[in-house]
């Protein structure tokens, strides 16, 4: 646990034995609509007075092209903005979650994270410290201002109230029991978890579908098809550059190498030291009075092991047109096509 300058406490355990380096020619992470604080905003025209911005409510954003395109400050891969770009930027691959503490980790689909440290993954214990981090710590630090201690306090309360409604029902575990139970029983995906739900369809929009990186010009993205699921790879001024082929997705569980297993295994427990992973079940509890705290995360891990290997067929069909195991490569590719849009969901806390 290290602390901001503001003094805010914050969690970096979930980075501890993680690498990073930047990749230059990938620019997964510009294929979005950055927050734009009122001080980025003055530094941003100081170096393109022409850049456009969207408003939504209280918050400004850099327009991006139109139909799942990039933010229109990327240029052959390069941001024209770099040494003004905004906070949200300067920080990925961090993700940071407020709920009873500031936790920050990693988002795995980002291509400059080394995702080895899963093969073996049995939490941060032991681990080793981080690398590569320190510019985008030192961002979000700056960021960590006396508005985060209100967003802890009102997460503290919201938590209180969905503790309460949950002990009244004989529902309620307490995350560290939880997380203690499960690790020594981890959830693994059961038939019944297949075919999973799968991505969106294309017609749904191209900004909704997920993103990855698999070294083109453009980041890809999987959509739904009747036929299938179908890898399309996006154009940074907009649409679809071209069909990459269609794969149907699993109907049981796919079989694994011994390595491919560690590392799903090593992905399922990152999963379960995430804050962000428990306000999510817990928000949906409130609304589905089924099951218990314990018994709604064991199936949610069921489910995100049951998408990423679903994700990893179909990438590895597509990539070498046939597949018995599915080995810790293709686990991988499976990890950097799914991580990213499971961490897009709404949650009892905030994320930063």
């Amino acid at each position: 646990m290290t602390s901001a300058p503001s003094a805010v406490p914050v969690d970096l355990s979930a980075l501890s034995g993680f690498s990073y380096s930047c990749r230059p020619d990938c620019g997964l992470c510009c294929y979005a609509e950055p927050l734009v604080r009122p001080p980025e905003k003055a530094g941003l025209l100081r170096i393109v007075p022409e850049a456009e911005f969207v408003r939504r409510g209280r918050y400004e954003f850099l327009r991006s092209h139109p139909d799942g395109g990039a933010c229109r400050l990327l240029e052959a891969q390069r941001c024209v903005a770099h040494t003004a770009r905004p906070s949200m930027c300067r920080e990925f691959p961090l993700s940071a979650h407020v709920g009873l503490r500031v936790q920050v980790a990693l988002v795995l689909s980002c291509p400059g994270v080394d995702l080895s440290p899963l093969r073996d993954y049995g939490g941060p214990e032991g681990r080793g410290p981080a690398r590569g981090f320190e510019t985008e710590l030192a961002a979000l630090r700056a960021r960590l201002d006396g508005s985060v201690p209100r967003l802890l306090e009102a997460a503290r309360r919201r938590h209180g109230r969905t503790v309460r409604a949950l002990e009244a029902e004989g529902r309620w575990r307490s995350d560290d029991q939880v997380r203690r139970t499960l690790l020594n029983q981890l959830p693994v995906p059961l038939a019944e978890d297949f075919p999973v739900a799968g991505p969106p369809s294309a017609e749904s929009g191209l900004a909704s579908l997920p993103l990855f990186f698999d070294h083109r010009a453009g980041p890809v993205a999987l959509a739904r098809r009747e036929a299938g699921w179908e890898l399309v790879e996006l154009r940074p001024t907009g649409g679809v550059r071209r069909s990459l082929g269609v794969v149907p997705p699993p109907d049981r569980p796919p079989s694994l190498t011994a390595d491919g297993a560690s590392t799903l295994s090593g992905y399922v427990r990152y999963w379960l030291e995430r804050d962000l992973l428990f306000g999510v079940v817990h928000l949906a509890m409130l609304e589905d009075p089924r099951g218990s705290v314990e018994d709604r995360v064991a199936a949610e891990l069921r489910r995100i092991a049951a998408e990423t290997v679903s994700r990893a067929h179909v990438l590895a069909v597509l990539r070498r047109g046939g597949v018995d195991r599915l080995s810790e490569e293709d686990l991988r590719d499976g990890i950097r096509a799914t991580d990213q849009d499971l961490l897009d969901r709404e949650t009892w806390g905030t994320r930063l």
